[in-house]
């Protein structure tokens, strides 16, 4: 894999689909959620700055950096260690934080809802996530985004979070195909380095600002056009 430089341009974006992918087709698509699909990684930012004011936990500038896409289990560990709490106090607080922010709704990134539809109507479509399932189904739910998933794999159903492999490999082989044959999405690091671990081919969709993660294409968002139309060629 190689890591291109980003560029606007659907033309540019074309050939370089072209060049990354060549007539390879994907058998399966397994999407991140937060942060690609939901707008959620402002949740869980506010989510984790309540819990640790709230058990006065002295973080890092390199502990912000790991947190970036890390499973709940992971920041509630961090929080711990950085706090001398209880982890699973901290866990708890984690939990029900995020799931009180979570009442006031999500909005969907942009372009995601177009994007799922679209590969939804061709393969079939997983979710990757390390949310824990119930948390994952709600947002999904509440975004309008559920009904064109049919796997879902979360920090509870796999025995590691991202950036393990796991989950990813369980959505391609839940989803029937091998994860040579998958194609992922991701906006983060971690993610995308679960999602290559696991063998599937990587499109990545950084935040403006974020580094661009490893990934066979990079692409600025899913509104992308010529993503659309290569879509629609599968």
């Amino acid at each position: 894999m190689t890591q291109p430089q980003r560029d606007p341009g659907s033309n540019s974006t074309a050939s370089r689909i072209a060049a990354a992918f060549g007539d390879w087709t994907p058998r399966a698509v397994v999407f991140d959620c937060d942060g690609l699909l939901l707008d959620t990684e402002s949740v869980w930012e506010e989510t984790q700055r309540r819990v640790i004011q709230e058990v006065g936990a002295r973080i890092r500038d390199d502990d912000r950096r790991a947190l970036h896409g890390s499973a709940l289990e992971t920041a509630a560990a961090l929080f711990a260690e950085r706090s001398g709490t209880d982890v699973q106090i901290v866990d708890r607080r984690l939990h029900e934080v995020f799931d009180e922010l979570l009442t006031d709704g999500v909005r969907t990134m942009p372009g995601a809802l177009t994007t799922l539809r679209a590969v939804a109507e061709r393969v079939g479509v997983g979710c990757a996530s390390n949310s824990w399932l119930t948390a994952l189904e709600h947002k999904l739910t509440v975004g309008g985004l559920r009904e064109h998933i049919t796997v879902l794999q979360a920090s509870d159903t796999v025995e590691r979070p991202k950036p393990a492999p796991d989950m990813y490999a369980a959505a391609a082989r839940a989803l029937g195909v091998d994860p040579r044959d998958a194609l992922a999405f991701e906006d983060s690091a971690t993610g995308a380095r679960a999602a290559r671990d696991a063998g599937l081919r990587l499109i990545a969709v950084p935040a403006p600002g974020d580094p661009a993660p490893e990934a066979d294409l990079v692409i600025d968002s899913l509104e992308d056009p010529a993503l659309h139309e290569w879509i629609s060629t599968w």
